[in-house]
């Protein structure tokens, strides 16, 4: 498997990778929410860029479909 890393600085850039990782595996959104334990409509909202409280969500589904999440703390170089 190759690795890439991409910087998102915002939530549509976030659903526009969670889609784009979706459609590489070969799943429609109904099968990956159910894989993702996620309703169609939450998973439809985030790979359309709707704003969400539910962090924990969202981190399920980047987990299940590999991407990680890291965060650049102030201060740290690249």
């Amino acid at each position: 498997m190759v690795h890439r890393e991409v910087g998102i600085s915002s939530v549509s850039e976030l659903g526009q990778m969670i889609r784009a990782v979706r459609k590489e595996s070969g799943l429609t959104q109904r099968d990956a929410a159910a894989l993702c334990n996620v309703s169609l409509p939450f998973l439809n909202g985030l790979e359309q860029g709707k704003a969400t409280a539910q962090i924990g969500k969202v981190l399920s589904v980047c987990n299940r479909f590999g991407i990680g999440v890291r965060l650049r703390l102030p201060g740290e170089t690249a």
